[in-house]
């Protein structure tokens, strides 16, 4: 049986997250033992009784003996969102009246690339895709953005870092993007919210924003990791927000459970073709990944187009719009509802307003 974990322990693990979250080279436990015990001996039972109930609940929490603390936390975290989210959008749909408003409802699909060292669960976007779509017109608004990292990453990271990168996306923590932290989160959530955003609601973590609709589980990135990175660009573009404030504004969905409602709403899923194998959620997702031409220009000079985040929210765009038209007669538009296959083999998108 693993050893309980102490209330000051979860202390020590808190204040190491914290030198992480700042870009320092997080302390081993035995400096951090040295350095905080005489702080542990004066705090009053009051302020120690949050690290009591953490500890609690790590304690009884199925975990192994070499989880952080903040990954549990996280993974806490995360599961009562996510049964939030599908309780909200299961009943989002039911409150859509008919097929005509499902057609002309938006959805916003986003993929995150991110920087990442996965050991110390530490996640920052290295690219931002997202796309607004509804069924019947197709696409209407696109953002993206690569973000560096350069001046802020905890310099102890960056060799798993620049692993992670060379895996999934290329985008390498040391290397010069944009990092006006401010300008691209509050770009960002202007294009989320499709208006002028209240920066009171922001500094307050009142700001009431969409569901986002990315892949539950994908090699290399998920819901949790998409949340994650995004509360770490919040906190860098504000620094000044209390934590927990940017733990609330972000509501991630999941797409696997979005194109599963469509259908239901349509009665799609009632039909025998539906049910025939290779038809499941996320083949129909994943279907003709390459994505040459979808890409972002770094992607696309790298030739490798398939790993851009760009590419995958358009391609999943595509992939709903394909699937459902093949029961429904959607009037697909090329270059609005999927991509316009050109002469030489690669695909575009087209935005016409």
């Amino acid at each position: 049986m693993a050893p309980k974990k102490t209330a000051f322990f979860t202390f020590l693990a808190c204040y190491r997250d914290d030198e992480i979250k700042s870009g320092k080279k997080p302390s081993s436990y035995n400096q951090l033992r040295i350095k905080l015990l005489p702080i542990w001996n004066i705090m009053s039972d009051d302020e120690k009784y949050k690290y009591k109930d953490l500890a609690l609940k790590y304690n009884n929490s199925n975990c192994t003996p070499k989880q952080p603390i903040k990954q549990i936390t996280d993974q806490l975290k995360y599961s009562n969102d996510f049964w939030n989210m599908k309780k909200y959008v299961a009943e989002m749909f039911e409150n859509i009246p008919n097929n005509q408003e499902l057609l002309n409802k938006k959805f916003i699909l986003l993929h995150i690339n991110c920087h990442s060292h996965a050991g110390e669960q530490y996640y920052f976007p290295a690219e931002i895709a997202a796309i607004e779509f509804n069924l019947k017109n197709g696409l209407s608004r696109t953002y993206h953005q690569i973000i560096g990292i350069s001046k802020i990453y905890p310099r102890g990271f960056s060799g798993s870092m620049r692993e992670f990168s060379d895996t999934f996306h290329h985008i390498n923590c040391w290397d010069d993007h944009p990092d006006d932290y401010q300008d691209i989160f509050l770009e960002f959530l202007t294009f989320i919210k499709g208006g002028i955003i209240n920066h009171t609601d922001l500094k307050k973590g009142t700001l009431d924003l969409p569901y986002l609709y990315t892949m539950q589980s994908e090699i290399g990135t998920n819901m949790m990791k998409t949340n994650s990175s995004l509360e770490k660009l919040y906190s860098a573009a504000f620094p000044e927000v209390y934590a927990e404030h940017c733990k609330s504004i972000f509501k991630i969905g999941s797409i696997e459970q979005l194109l599963l409602e469509i259908k239901k709403k349509m009665n799609l899923h009632l039909e025998h073709q539906n049910l025939r194998p290779g038809m499941s959620v996320c083949d129909i997702l994943e279907h003709d990944f390459y994505g040459l031409g979808l890409g972002c220009m770094y992607h696309e000079l790298k030739d490798i187009s398939f790993k851009c985040s760009k590419a995958r929210v358009i391609q999943w765009m595509s992939n709903i719009c394909i699937h459902i038209n093949m029961y429904t007669g959607l009037n697909l538009i090329p270059g609005k509802h999927m991509a316009t296959q050109l002469n030489d083999g690669s695909k575009l998108v087209m935005l016409t307003y």
